[in-house]
């Protein structure tokens, strides 16, 4: 950005990626109280006291830098597998969500696979857990039947244990 931009008043809501950060200037009277002690200072030869100089408070202004993009967590290649099998198979009734729902969707996604990623680090792997995360994620789709969702995140959840069990040597 440049400085037309950090000068300006923006709202940091309205401007994704930047970050509110506060700058001190000082109140016309303390402008003036500085130049009066300044003023008084000369006229002595003492040493100025540590209270003379220590900067008065001073009133924020805000201005705004930006943060460049957002950073998604890290994920392993088990984490970007566990999203290939979810969202295998589900690309139609995706292709019918609207753009705000599809982002939703994504994000919900996402996070699902992470808990997903967790649960199977825990040393018992809870195929129930798993199953309820998966099922939730599906019903966000609109106008599929509840038990095509049931059977899809079934299927989901035996093919994630099933990667478990090979990266783990199990059969």
């Amino acid at each position: 950005m440049n400085d037309k931009n950090l000068e300006q008043n923006l709202n940091p809501v309205e401007q994704p990626g930047v970050l509110f950060v506060e700058k001190t200037h000082p109140t016309p009277k303390q402008e003036i109280k500085e130049r009066d002690e300044g003023a008084v200072r000369e006229n002595k030869t003492e040493q100025p006291t540590e209270e003379q100089t220590t900067p008065a408070r001073r009133r924020p202004i805000r201005s705004f830098r930006p943060l460049g993009p957002i950073a998604s967590p890290a994920r392993d290649e088990v984490t970007l597998r566990i999203e290939k099998i979810m969202e295998d198979g589900i690309g139609d009734a995706y292709q019918r969500l609207s753009p705000i729902a599809r982002q939703e969707f994504k994000l919900k996604g996402e996070q699902t696979a992470l808990k997903i990623r967790e649960l199977l680090r825990s040393s018992h792997v809870k195929v129930k857990k798993i199953f309820q995360l998966i099922l939730e994620w599906l019903k966000m789709l609109p106008g599929v039947n509840r038990f095509f969702l049931e059977q899809e995140a079934k299927i989901k959840a035996d093919h994630i244990i099933t990667l478990h069990k090979k990266q783990h040597g199990q059969t």
